[in-house]
């Protein structure tokens, strides 16, 4: 009788745990589902100005999706609708940051000990993630004036 009552206790148990784990799992699912459904819905405001034909909302794309394998296969896309000059503006602001590192190196190798000259460059490279080279400027402008941080 004893090993009854046990199976029987044992066999509720099991039934509550049943029923409470289906319900759990209807309710992530409903969370699951209400969630994709209220984001399905938002769409990004960039997609309205890119096929509205703003040209500013597909360069700004652009330079947001530069690391992506498709940014290839999109860039040649908008330039055949845009021309060329959608590469270049995506692409401006390194242009720009190259050839203030060219200017500063040339001005450099005219005077090798410009510690303001030499932090610069630290903190370009820095930027760009160049941290041996950044180093390395940082390491020459600390030699012309130790004050430099």
């Amino acid at each position: 009788m004893y090993i009854m009552i046990n199976m029987k206790d044992n066999t509720k148990n099991t039934a509550q745990r049943s029923k409470i784990l289906r319900f759990f799992i209807v309710v992530s699912f409903l969370s699951f589902l209400i969630f994709n459904l209220i984001y399905s819905q938002t769409v990004s405001p960039i997609y309205f100005q890119m096929i509205n034909n703003n040209k500013k909302a597909v360069v700004s794309l652009l330079e947001k999706i530069k690391t992506f394998p498709e940014f290839q296969k999109i860039l040649e896309m908008n330039k055949n609708i845009y021309g060329k000059t959608v590469e270049e503006e995506t692409f401006r602001q390194e242009n720009e940051k190259k050839l203030i590192i060219d200017n500063l190196e040339q001005k450099l190798r005219i005077n090798p000990k410009a510690r303001d000259i030499l932090y610069s460059l630290y903190q370009l490279y820095l930027a760009e993630g160049d941290i041996d080279r950044a180093g390395e400027y940082l390491r020459r402008a600390k030699e012309v004036d130790p004050s430099v941080n």
